[in-house]
């Protein structure tokens, strides 16, 4: 699922995150799809806060080396946005063609939206029939606020590149788990009957300051939420607990995570699962028929040791790490194939934005 798209002839992934850009190009490959072009750049602190951009320039400068390290074949990105910036909701519509319900959609966002309709940019995806009600359709209906979007496009255009597709994190990161052999793709056009076998699982996809979920049972996207809590928290119970800065305690993290005091990390798990618990319990308010059975990690705090085993023990739920790149070709003559595999979980969501150039 996309918004603003325009099928152009070739698309980079772009992620703009508080911590740096990350950028994913793929092609085809005779097996699925391979990486063209790849880059990690990061960002001062505060460039971007809460997903506004405060630093225009440094954005800019880190798109301009980004694209100068990965030499990418296209200047035509598809980049996403996500938090306070995004509405998502699945609202149910009387059965109709996608011509009328487009006429219709103004008037059901201004009852969902809490901004002035001028001021956001719409999109929506029919998701099938309702469960409940035979003559009802479930309709996804996507809006992001218009600065948030035209301010990501000005730092695109600087830096010489194209926004061609605006996407919200949830969806791309659903895009790139359906690559993956641990969720995989599966239809979810049907209606969802309550069943002890049905496919729970939410992607969960925690940075350094944001965390998106994305619940989906039987691979249709059923519950999503952006939650501000990530690696960031991590860095600043370490900075606490040890008396250092935050750029040293970054290092620690970084370079002697077995270093890092149990306390701080206690605190940590302490607070990401309470995010997660409570995240969990709104989706299940409306979805108790539902529960979820797996849940699948990504981002860059998938790469703390041992993250998976801690959260399956606290929250009592299977769990596993994602990573696209056991699945996407990488060429040892171009990259470090050892270290982009290594580094794959953190890359989901460009990879998930890099994939929308295949879309018919």
């Amino acid at each position: 699922m996309s918004f603003f798209s325009n099928k152009s002839e070739g698309m980079m992934g772009i992620d703009i995150s508080s911590t740096g850009i990350k950028l994913v190009e793929l092609s085809n490959a005779r097996s699925g799809y391979e990486l063209s072009a790849m880059a990690m750049v990061p960002l001062p602190r505060d460039a971007i806060v809460e997903n506004t951009i405060i630093d225009s320039t440094a954005v800019t400068q880190a798109l301009i080396e980004a694209v100068k390290i990965a030499k990418p074949s296209v200047r035509n990105v598809a980049f996403s946005v996500s938090g306070n910036a995004v509405i998502i909701k699945t609202i149910n519509m009387p059965v109709t063609n996608e011509f009328d319900l487009e006429a219709q959609i103004d008037f059901e966002a201004d009852q969902h939206v809490p901004y002035d309709i001028d001021d956001v940019f719409l999109d929506f995806q029919i998701q099938g029939m309702s469960a409940d009600d035979p003559e009802q359709i479930e309709v996804v209906l996507v809006a992001c606020k218009r600065e948030v979007v035209e301010d990501y496009q000005l730092v695109l255009s600087d830096a010489g590149l194209q926004a061609k597709c605006v996407d919200c994190a949830v969806f791309a990161l659903e895009n790139a788990a359906e690559l993956t052999e641990e969720h995989g793709s599966a239809d979810g056009m049907g209606q969802l009957v309550p069943d002890e076998d049905a496919d729970v699982h939410a992607l969960i996809n925690i940075g350094a300051n944001m965390m998106n979920i994305n619940v989906l049972i039987n691979g249709q996207m059923s519950f999503v939420r952006d939650q501000f809590y990530g690696g960031q928290n991590l860095t600043e119970e370490i900075q606490k607990e040890h008396g250092i800065s935050y750029q040293a305690a970054e290092q620690l993290k970084a370079e002697n995570f077995s270093e890092i005091h149990p306390d701080a990390l206690e605190r940590f798990y302490v607070g990401l699962t309470s995010e997660l618990v409570r995240s969990l319990d709104f989706y299940s308010a409306s979805k108790a028929e539902f529960p979820v059975r797996k849940l699948m990690l990504s981002g860059g705090c998938a790469l703390i040791p041992n993250i998976a085993t801690e959260l399956e023990q606290r929250l009592g739920i299977d769990t596993v790490i994602l990573n696209p790149f056991k699945q996407i070709k990488v060429s040892e003559k171009k990259f470090d194939v050892e270290h982009i595999k290594r580094i794959g979980p953190m890359l989901m969501v460009p990879a998930g934005l890099a994939l929308r150039a295949f879309d018919e």
